[in-house]
């Protein structure tokens, strides 16, 4: 037992490492048409892993619909005191579920900007299935970068992952057993039309 322990509390103290709790809470707007995991207030900026991706389930939405994704909207901050190596990244889209991304729909060269929307548009809506993740590659960097922003608050599920190698996923989790949610979002359709979707959402808030 204590040795398990001692694996959680290393596990934090490298997520910790690489995040940075905000000075003040920063409140992100949203839309009826955005799905999300987080929570819609930012607490914390992370440049923690090569990829950083947030796994979707439509169980969590519209279940068993499938989804077509128009863009993906991402949200970064740059601290004055961890400043970017670049801004530039890939943003991309995968299949897969829990376990981790498994076939590329889509990669977007995408510049982050300093607490402001950056979207990955699609030429026409890609249909994801239902279970996708948004992933953030920050491979033209030399350290993590941009700084992605997150959330405070732990999920009831895991959605909110980094990994260095594509293989080992590992949930960022900064408070509580399970992860808390970066600021990865989705525009789409799940095979609904827009105002029983809009009901449906409205369930699940």
């Amino acid at each position: 037992m204590r040795r398990v322990l001692f694996v959680l509390a290393a596990l934090v103290a490298v997520v910790s490492a690489s995040s940075l709790r905000l000075e003040r809470p920063l409140y992100i707007g949203t839309t009826d048409e955005l799905i999300q995991y987080d929570d819609g207030t930012a607490y914390w900026l992370t440049w923690g892993g090569l990829y950083r991706g947030v796994w979707y389930s439509s169980d969590d939405f519209a279940p068993g619909a499938s989804f077509s994704a128009e863009n993906m909207e991402l949200w970064f901050y740059h601290h004055a005191s961890y400043p970017w190596d670049t801004g530039s990244f890939y943003a991309e889209l995968y299949t897969g579920d829990a376990a981790g991304p498994v076939t590329q729909l889509d990669q977007t060269s995408v510049t982050a900007a300093h607490y402001a929307p950056c979207y990955a548009n699609y030429s026409s809506p890609i249909d994801c299935g239902t279970n996708w993740w948004g992933l953030i590659n920050t491979e033209m960097s030399a350290g993590g970068w941009p700084s992605v922003l997150g959330d405070n608050t732990p999920n009831s599920t895991d959605h909110s992952f980094f990994s260095d190698d594509f293989v080992v996923w590992e949930p960022w989790i900064i408070s509580g057993s399970t992860a808390n949610d970066y600021f990865v979002r989705f525009n789409g359709q799940f095979g609904l039309e827009s105002e029983t979707w809009g009901a449906i959402k409205g369930l699940y808030q």
